[in-house]
């Protein structure tokens, strides 16, 4: 847990933690959905895709004091076993700038490695300046490009960090 001040004229320290979501409650996929609409242009979620992915993959909560102010969606690769791709990850307006995506995706990026997780890969917009800054600077490299609208131009980033290099090491 972290210590962590929303501005310099604040006087509340605010304790930062990255958990990862334990049950799937309607509460946490409220959480889920409305960080979702506030951070993408487009749904990413509705209740039934969140409620599945909280149920079958990796969601981590960034908290600010015990407030829910970010969520991260992560899902195990089918073509690299041993590899976590991240959905999605989105913290609420007001929180953001302030370094805390960093940090945020650093912790998701730990509790991975902890569980034997050797690599976390995404993909984000090519034109989204800031993400990927956020990535690159806790570790992500790009490997490669995907267009996903020829018409117009629109093109992913596929980056990918590598967490551990021990090929022995048993996955989630």
């Amino acid at each position: 847990m972290e210590s962590f001040r929303i501005d310099g004229n604040s006087i509340h320290d605010y304790a930062i933690d990255v958990q990862e979501v334990g049950d799937v409650t309607p509460e946490v996929v409220r959480t889920l959905v409305e960080i979702d609409l506030q951070t993408f242009a487009e749904s990413t979620y509705n209740q039934f895709t969140a409620a599945a992915f909280l149920k079958m993959g990796r969601v981590f909560l960034l908290q600010a004091d015990g407030l829910t102010i970010g969520t991260c969606v992560c899902f195990r690769s089918w073509e690299r076993p041993n590899e976590v791709m991240l959905l999605s990850m989105g913290i609420r307006p007001g929180w953001r700038g302030r370094g805390l995506g960093q940090r945020f995706v650093r912790g998701v990026m730990d509790r991975l490695r902890s569980k034997g997780i050797r690599s976390v890969s995404l993909m984000v917009g090519k034109d989204n300046r800031r993400a990927l800054k956020v990535y690159s600077d806790v570790g992500f490299t790009v490997v490669g490009e995907r267009e996903t609208d020829p018409e117009n131009g629109d093109t992913l980033v596929i980056m990918r960090a590598v967490l551990r290099e021990d090929p022995d090491l048993v996955a989630l």
